[in-house]
């Protein structure tokens, strides 16, 4: 028996991350979409993102602007430094454990092989990551708590042994069942996840 976990991949500011809902990708994404997902571009040779224009409103021809005054001149202000940033990004992939272990299945690590594939590549080499642990509501606090920390650290381990990510830029902690994606269900697949918390700081 083998239990659905929603792995999510974030790239995002540490105040705001829990809130945003992740993309999902499905059970198997590509290269290229896991790219998008968590740097915001694809490698040369993927294919261009499909892009949906928004639909043009039918409604009367706007007036003609009024006349602009003429500028007032001001003094520039003193230059201040440029705030620091953090881009947000979020994508989430179906990895499947064993049921109530740490144990990845094999049919998941072709997704974790492409998902390390993008951390390797050179615009994600100054990317650190946060590998973060999530349970739904089935047991006991502790034992969720404890199977969260197990998995963030079974994917993590996977990463660097097999895959070869530096050790140095991935963390692994476990939040147990206290931040469920679908509130409304706490059993649902969704809250039993691993997210990939990608930050890179701006200025």
């Amino acid at each position: 028996m083998r239990v659905g976990w929603w792995m999510a991949a974030l790239l995002a500011p540490m105040n705001a991350w829990a809130a945003e809902a992740p993309v999902m990708l499905g059970t198997n994404p590509s290269e290229c979409q896991i790219a998008r997902a968590l740097l915001g571009s694809a490698p040369p040779g993927c294919p261009p993102a499909l892009v949906v224009a928004p639909a043009t409103p039918a409604g009367p021809v706007a007036p003609p602007p009024a006349p602009v005054p003429p500028p007032v001149v001001v003094a520039p202000a003193a230059p201040t430094p440029a705030p620091t940033t953090v881009v947000e990004r979020k994508a989430a992939f179906l990895i499947n454990f064993d049921f109530g272990s740490a144990r990845i299945r094999p049919e998941s690590q072709a997704v974790l092989d492409r998902v390390a594939a993008v951390m390797a590549d050179s615009g994600a080499e100054t990317v650190r990551f946060r590998i973060v642990g999530h349970t739904d509501d089935v047991g006991s606090d502790a034992g969720n708590l404890e199977l969260s920390r197990r998995r963030a650290a079974a994917v993590k381990d996977y990463l660097v042994r097999v895959r070869r990510i530096a050790a140095a830029r991935l963390d692994a902690i476990g939040m147990g069942k206290r931040e469920p994606i679908d509130s409304a269900n706490p059993r649902a697949p969704e809250n039993r996840r691993v997210e990939i918390v990608a930050l890179q700081v701006n200025g």
